[in-house]
């Protein structure tokens, strides 16, 4: 493994813990996309883009109607664009954020 590849594993490794423990569960729709840069950005990344999309994968602006989050990102300490995709579930009038996928998107 290369040091960029392994730097790239660490980073989006530590993306998907803090999602996938429990950070942004039970917020209110107000909060989320704040919850979601405000995890990224804790990490490290800066944040270029967040969009919504519904159940088809077009984008929408009514977070009542997204089922994914895209962020795009960028790092110091990585060449490239970092693009997460999060799932949205709403449960009781409450969001939930999980971490799906990750890519980089090289210079």
């Amino acid at each position: 493994m290369s040091n960029l590849d392994k730097r790239v594993y660490e980073l989006h490794s530590r993306v998907m813990s803090e999602f996938m423990g429990g950070r942004c569960y039970d917020i209110d729709e107000s909060l989320v996309i704040d919850c979601i840069k405000n995890a990224l950005t804790g990490i490290g990344l800066s944040i270029n883009d967040v969009a919504l999309f519904d159940i088809d994968g077009n984008v929408t602006r009514d977070i009542n109607s997204a089922k994914y989050v895209r962020v795009t990102a960028t790092s110091n300490y990585i060449n490239g664009e970092q693009i997460f995709t999060f799932a949205l579930l709403k449960f009781r009038d409450k969001y939930r954020v999980l971490y799906l996928q990750s890519a980089i998107k090289e210079d």
